[in-house]
């Protein structure tokens, strides 16, 4: 292991257990630079880590300071809108500037840090939105501002609508400066490099996709007498109940025509409440929070991903090309991945084809095969987590060496 440069990751919300894309993508990013350089922690959460986060994360840095964040309570979220609007800032960049007012210390020390500050995602950048921060390399879950639009414009309650476009307008004045002033913002495709670049022209902006661990996630087919099954994986985050619904609704109807015993699996962290809402559906199912996901990959046939408009890129899209799934998707399920249309996806433009090309998969197991065995390829070659931390330590030496 190289003695420098240190790296301090910031993190909102614990790496570990990793329950969702961000999360996930957060320790990928940490293992991989632990593999390199000596890292510190510090960690914003709502809960204090218990000593089994601490002993799993203790894997990958040499120390661990966690702090509490200031939205627990309705007086809490109260205070943060208020300081959102007083400096113009978006909500949770003034939940996380409120968490270190009891920790000056600390705020000090990732200002005056030596090494490189790496971020799991933007709103760290609030800390240093008024001055030059060189030595820092803001990492990007989402595009900061498209993910306020995409989201105000998915969400049914107007009150969520109303904030989103808030924080959308908050957050198109906050972020071109931070980006200007970081040694480097990593986004986690192209399409949102080129998002990034339209608010600040001068940044320094690199891609690191949504990684994998592709000795992981290995395809172990099972076969199966029981009806064909059709995966959709996630959490009951609106984006996905949109896609979700929008697919029962629209398309499952005129699959089912055709195979009426067609089921559709749910595999994730849904809540009772968006699951209570597809009941009516008698062939979807849920499985609830699992602790692993790859069984219900082998044990599906063809996975979806019918996303109208979305942001960033999605992780589950990853984790089914390296489980060597046969995906298909609309345009903009698949963004920011190097798929093909006809050769490691099909990609739908309507509702109708959306249906036909599942319906030919399923009438064509090798076609299935070839597929999902040329997805596999692809996450292999580009996605998966050795590969992409190569290209993450040359973007941290890179940075390094501006700074000296």
């Amino acid at each position: 292991m190289c003695a420098q440069p240190q790296i301090l990751f910031l993190a909102l919300d614990s790496p570990w257990p990793a329950y969702n894309g961000s999360s996930l993508r957060s320790l990928g990013l940490l293992k991989e630079l632990s593999k390199y350089y000596p890292v510190e922690l510090i960690v914003l959460s709502r809960e204090t880590l218990s000593a089994e986060q601490i002993g799993e994360l203790q894997k990958y840095v040499r120390c661990i300071q966690n702090i509490p964040l200031k939205d627990a309570s309705l007086p809490e979220k109260i205070l943060a809108v208020l300081f959102s609007l007083t400096r113009q800032i978006p909500y949770h960049s003034a939940v996380l500037e409120r968490s270190f007012k009891k920790f000056p210390e600390l705020r000090r020390k990732i200002h005056q840090y030596p090494g490189i500050v790496f971020t799991s995602i933007g709103h760290w950048g609030c800390l240093i939105r008024s001055q030059l921060a060189k030595n820092w390399i803001l990492n990007q879950c989402d595009a900061d501002v498209e993910f306020w639009r995409v989201y105000a414009a998915q969400t049914t309650n107007l009150w969520m609508r109303f904030s989103a476009l808030i924080t959308y307008s908050l957050a198109k004045k906050m972020y071109p400066s931070i980006y200007a002033n970081v040694g480097c913002v990593i986004s986690v495709c192209e399409e949102d490099k080129q998002l990034t670049l339209a608010l600040a022209p001068t940044a320094n902006v690199e891609v690191i996709e949504n990684g994998v661990d592709c000795a992981s996630l290995t395809p172990q087919r099972v076969k199966r007498d029981a009806p064909p099954r059709l995966l959709f994986t996630g959490t009951s985050m609106t984006r996905n109940i949109l896609a979700l619904r929008c697919f029962a609704l629209n398309i499952l109807p005129k699959i089912s025509e055709k195979i009426p015993d067609i089921e559709l699996l749910v595999a994730g962290r849904f809540s009772e409440q968006a699951q209570a809402a597809f009941r009516t559906f008698p062939n979807i199912k849920f499985t609830g929070p699992v602790p692993d996901i790859r069984p219900y990959f082998n044990q599906s046939d063809i996975f979806i991903a019918p996303f109208e408009e979305t942001h960033g890129s999605k992780l589950k899209i990853a984790e089914a090309m390296s489980m060597a799934m046969p995906i298909v998707s609309t345009l903009q399920g698949v963004r920011g991945f190097p798929l093909a249309d006809g050769k490691s996806v099909r990609i739908a433009r309507n509702d109708d084809q959306f249906a036909c090309h599942v319906i030919e998969l399923f009438e064509n197991p090798l076609a299935r095969r070839a597929l999902g065995d040329a997805a596999r390829t692809l996450a292999e070659n580009f996605l998966d987590w050795t590969q992409l931390g190569l290209r993450l330590q040359k973007i941290v030496m890179e940075v390094e060496k501006e700074i000296h």
